[in-house]
């Protein structure tokens, strides 16, 4: 128990030896804390302590002659690294993350976003003020540690689908995971201008299979595909707002049309894991939204216009909720 109270600690520690690019650059293999901090640009002597005290969890190892080794741990802290954790060390260390997290009491007592109120604008809002910050979103939603585009794409069989339309699918992470599987599928793009602006980088050699277009879920969502994702946008909202983005979507689909919202599902077989409730949790700080058990999502469904859902489990800690317009 006195560990996990003093767990903002060791993240911080692991944020820094992210920040320095030290698993980076033991890849190759050990090295004395002395030429490591001049690569790195670091105090010998206390780079030697950070990494003494790193090594206490498994976070790379220390030799009796105190050469700096790499660890299984401090391995998926390289960037390339499958799959990698240097992309969420590095947003969980973003400034309005921190400050929306140490404000946890507001949401706790009021039901309010303890984002908003320590900086008094929709987390949604924020990243236009700090392009550093909204990349560092964009490269964590695409390099999950649960490698969860290639598990969505491997776990459903989008026969019979020729388009498919990602809403508010970032910078196409996910998209591009599903059309590398599925080489007779296209796909269309939607998200606003200044994200999808990025995901000419992400689709890479598929962007002639991808149609890309800039606008708003709350004007409008562009109809004509076969499938609809919604991934890891419901647990954003809470009901109310849930709801108008499911009627938005039917109202684009045509009948039968599928819908496939991608999302961690409380309550499934299983012990708890403690990822989802984080989850929850991060929603309750910097959002209006939350996970929800199968139930819940059942209920969102049926009061949008579509059927009940069913679940396909993936190998990643996200289910596919598949529906249709009805």
């Amino acid at each position: 128990m006195a560990l996990l109270i003093r767990g903002f600690q060791l993240s911080r520690m692991i944020q820094v030896a992210v920040t320095l690019g030290l698993a980076d650059e033991l890849a190759d293999g050990p090295q004395f804390a002395g030429p490591l901090a001049l690569k790195v640009g670091a105090d010998p002597q206390m780079l030697l302590r950070l990494c003494r005290a790193l090594a206490a969890f498994g976070v790379f190892e220390i030799g009796a002659d105190g050469l700096i080794g790499q660890a299984v741990r401090s391995d998926t802290l390289r960037k390339a690294a499958v799959p990698t954790l240097y992309h969420a060390a590095r947003y969980w260390d973003a400034p309005h993350l921190t400050g929306g997290w140490a404000n946890l009491e507001h949401a706790v007592r009021t039901g309010g976003s303890a984002f908003e109120d320590v900086y008094h604008m929709p987390k949604f809002e924020y990243p236009k003020l700090s392009p550093d910050e909204a990349e560092r979103f964009d490269l964590f939603m695409q390099h999950g540690p649960d490698d969860r585009q290639s598990a969505v794409a491997a776990a459903y069989e989008f026969t019979g689908v020729s388009l498919i339309v990602d809403v508010e699918g970032g910078n196409g992470a996910l998209l591009a995971a599903i059309l590398r599987r599925h080489p007779g599928v296209r796909g269309l793009l939607f998200d606003q201008e200044a994200v999808v602006a990025r995901a000419a980088r992400t689709l890479g050699d598929l962007v002639d299979r991808v149609d890309v277009q800039a606008g708003s879920l709350c004007e409008r969502v562009p109809p004509g595909g076969d499938a609809y994702l919604l991934s890891q946008i419901l647990h954003d909202w809470d009901d109310e707002h849930g709801l108008k983005i499911l009627t938005a979507t039917w109202t684009a689909m045509g009948p039968q049309q599928r819908l496939l919202v991608i999302e961690r599902v409380l309550g499934e077989a299983g012990p708890p894991d403690p990822m989802t409730y984080l989850s929850d949790i991060n929603m309750m700080v910097n959002l209006h939204g939350r996970e929800r058990t199968r139930e819940e999502f059942t209920t969102l469904f049926e009061n949008s216009g579509f059927g009940e859902p069913r679940l396909y489990r993936t190998t990643s800690p996200f289910g596919v909720l598949d529906t249709w317009s009805i």
